[in-house]
């Protein structure tokens, strides 16, 4: 089994501008592995870790620079973000079918007759399987998909 992730993300310090244009720029992070599974066998993998810190200074402007009065008049923000990437895998082994052995989601299907449909509200009358096909073998006008 060959995993390989990317995580793209804005990254508002690489911004192009041209002609008052802004242009965001994007971090990519890749990661790459491959492993040997059972069908059916778990795999975890974590990493592409991210650790951002944003610090800021607020307040009115002229005010929160004087010297001594200023920190009535400003406010500090600290952000810090951190994440990490975990993926499980569980691969399961598909086995080849042949057409004949496919059902289909409308297999047995049998509308209802009118008296049924407009006086008890029935869509259908029958379902049947495989084992039981006598339903499929009534229908009568176009069939296929269910049409309303």
């Amino acid at each position: 089994l060959r995993l390989a992730t990317e995580v793209t993300e804005v990254d508002t310090t690489q911004t192009l501008t041209i002609n008052s244009i802004s242009v965001p720029g994007f971090r990519t992070r890749k990661h790459e592995t491959s492993v040997e599974l059972p069908s059916g066998g778990s795999m975890a993998t974590a990493g592409l870790i991210t650790n951002n810190s944003r610090h800021s200074i607020t307040g009115l402007p002229g005010l929160l620079n004087l010297p001594i009065l200023g920190a009535l008049f400003r406010s500090r923000d600290y952000q810090r973000q951190e994440t990490e990437l975990m993926i499980i895998v569980t691969p399961y082994i598909a086995k080849s079918v042949s057409p004949n052995e496919i059902q289909r989601p409308d297999d047995g299907f049998t509308d209802a007759s009118d008296p049924q449909a407009w006086l008890l509200g029935r869509v259908n009358r029958l379902y049947s399987t495989k084992s039981n096909p006598r339903a499929a073998q009534n229908w009568k006008g176009r069939f296929g998909f269910i049409q309303d």
